[in-house]
């Protein structure tokens, strides 16, 4: 087992890109701009601004969870591949509904700030809008969905506490190559609301609420692989607590990557990690680092999979959810946090566009 630092975790510059050179790092405090189309090129020549406006892939995606209820909520804009998900789980009976409609990437609204902004998706059937800003701790979801695919009515409120000197966020600009980077904000909160499914009213109180934002941007390489896992919820004594483990094609990950442990509003960098699943994709995920770190099980209980190959454009996933055991350490050597029965998901996936 080697030893272990902690990358630098500083405060996060006003915008990620200044004088067309990005800003690299790992932060904990939020950016003002996420502009990464004022780079001056993604690649080895000077490329137009509509071109790397085609090129960015962005998104902002939801974890949503209460003593019974999982629900994930997501607006997704790579350009040629376009879609808006809500999916909800009964943890006690686990059943699973899923909404799910592919669109039009001009028909989706992503913005590159989370100060007095929204990302929205309208459109006859299936309505999702979320408000932020920054300055008021405001995170505002509205969903509507009627007359979707013989699905039930949806109609979901949710309103967080995006305060990120009480809850602080791990924010990132990390690099594929020199021309191309990633930016991602995710935060673990508390959030309360309530949502309508079919005949059923399902309350999501502060006291027992959770959800993890990620606002996510990125210039990823034509051929795209990542695994990711994020657990949330609350300890014994009722602190919140939560994880994001990511392995992706971003290099020198021990000084720049995005794994972290939230607990009570403290964020803990984590070393880089690697996930294993011996026995396929529906059965045990190991997920460990160098360091004695990350020590992690997790047991699916129900499971997700796409496959899309239209010749030019290619993409595989696997997204179960399930409960995750173990432990993790908040520094390198030292207390164990353990980690019993939480649950969250995790995500296998390969993208060729």
């Amino acid at each position: 087992m080697s030893q272990y630092v902690a990358r630098d975790i500083t405060a996060a510059p006003l915008k990620l890109v200044v004088d067309g050179e990005y800003q690299l790092g790992c932060f904990n405090t939020p950016v003002q701009q996420a502009n990464l189309l004022d780079v001056k090129s993604t690649g080895a020549f000077p490329v137009p601004r509509a071109l790397k406006f085609i090129q960015l892939r962005e998104w902002q995606a939801f974890q949503i969870k209460n003593e019974d209820y999982f629900v994930m909520i997501a607006i997704y804009n790579a350009k040629k591949i376009s879609l808006v998900q809500f999916i909800v789980y009964n943890l006690k009976t686990k059943e699973k509904v899923k909404y799910e409609k592919k669109c039009m990437s001009w028909n989706l609204s992503v913005p590159d700030t989370l100060y007095n902004s929204s990302a929205s998706y309208t459109s006859d059937d299936f309505n999702i809008k979320v408000e932020h800003d920054l300055n008021t701790h405001k995170l505002d979801i509205d969903v509507r969905i009627e007359g979707f695919e013989g699905l039930p009515f949806v109609e979901a409120k949710f309103s967080a506490v995006h305060d990120t000197v009480r809850y602080q966020p791990m924010v990132v600009c990390n690099p594929f190559s020199a021309e191309a980077v990633m930016y991602s904000h995710k935060c673990l909160m508390p959030v309360q609301g309530s949502l309508t499914l079919g005949a059923q009213v399902i309350s999501f109180p502060l006291s027992e609420s959770q959800l993890i934002i990620d606002d996510h941007k990125g210039y990823y390489p034509y051929v795209t692989t990542y695994d990711w896992v994020t657990g949330l919820g609350t300890t014994p004594d009722h602190k919140l607590i939560g994880f994001n483990l990511t392995n992706n094609q971003v290099i020198e990950q021990e000084k720049y990557n995005e794994n972290c442990l939230w607990l009570d509003g403290q964020l803990y960098p984590l070393p880089p990690i690697t996930i294993s699943r011996p026995n396929g994709h529906t059965d045990t995920w190991h997920i460990t680092d160098s360091h004695d770190m990350v020590q992690l099980e997790f047991t699916p209980v129900t499971h997700t999979s796409v496959r899309v190959n239209y010749f030019v454009i290619c993409s595989e996933y696997e997204g179960p959810y399930g409960y995750y055991s173990g432990y993790i350490r908040k520094s390198f050597g030292g207390e164990k946090v353990l980690i019993e029965n939480m649950f969250g998901m995790g995500e296998d996936f390969y993208l060729r566009a």
